[in-house]
């Protein structure tokens, strides 16, 4: 099923997250206690179902806008694969399914749609 919801749910994610060390690369995890405050909101914009070839669900998907209120190492990742809905193609934080997925997306699914920020001046930059 989709953890996030139908088309137009909104949800919120406020979960600490804590940075580890391993092989070389930051990694981001939701503690048992402890971590700094992390919040994600979501908006699920479509949901896609992928058969098998026998007519069968295989793997299901949510396409969702989601902006990270923090600014945390890994926060996207981290927050969606603590809630069982890695994003496509991320063996890091949870999609078993990584391998069969990279036949069709070699790569990870995460795109950046608009960025925002204050400059030193306090004024908005958009881009």
């Amino acid at each position: 099923g989709n953890g996030l919801g139908c088309i137009g749910s909104k949800a919120v994610r406020s979960a600490s997250l804590s940075t580890t060390a391993a092989n070389g690369a930051i990694l981001a995890y939701v503690p048992d206690l402890g971590g700094r405050e992390a919040c994600t909101t979501f908006l699920v914009k479509a949901c896609y179902q992928l058969m098998g070839p026998r007519g069968a669900q295989e793997h299901s998907f949510t396409f969702a806008e989601v902006r990270p209120v923090t600014g945390r190492t890994h926060q996207i990742r981290a927050h969606l694969g603590s809630l069982g809905r890695p994003l496509v193609c991320d063996a890091v934080y949870g999609s078993q399914s990584c391998v069969s997925e990279s036949q069709w997306c070699p790569r990870l699914f995460l795109h950046c749609g608009r960025v925002a920020l204050r400059t030193v001046d306090a004024s908005l930059f958009r881009a």
